[in-house]
This record gives structure tokens, sequence and C-alpha cells, in this order.
């Protein structure tokens, strides 16, 4: 394999990973309909944490810098 089929090939894979984390995390988020606890309050706290940093990777991602 060449340097270029890799690099043609990375992008979609890498693209469509960073895609389906942010969309698991957002479904997490989600799914927690109401605060009931200290526990969920937390969890969405996690969540989203893990969410902006993943865009951030993505946008990272995107512009190559």
């Amino acid at each position: 394999m060449n340097i270029s089929e890799f690099e043609r090939r990375k992008p979609k894979k890498t693209m469509k990973a960073i895609n389906d984390s942010i969309a698991k995390y957002q479904n997490y988020i989600g799914e927690i309909d109401a605060i009931m606890d200290e526990s969920d309050a937390i969890r969405i706290d996690i969540y989203s944490e893990i969410l902006n940093d993943l865009e951030g990777i993505k946008k990272v991602f995107l512009t190559g810098s």
C-alpha cells in the first residue's frame, strides 16, 4: 500500500469513529430525561465534557491544525 492510498482511506474511518462517538454521548445525555439525583448530574457533566473534547478533536481533524 502506498502512502496516498493509506491517506485516502484513513480520514473516512477516523471521521466515522469521531462522529459515532459524538452521537453515542449525545444519546447518553438524551437518555437521562431529568436529573433525579447527584449521580445523574455527575454523569451528564462527564458526558458533556467528553462531548466537548470530541467536538474539539473533530474541529482539529477537519482543519488539519
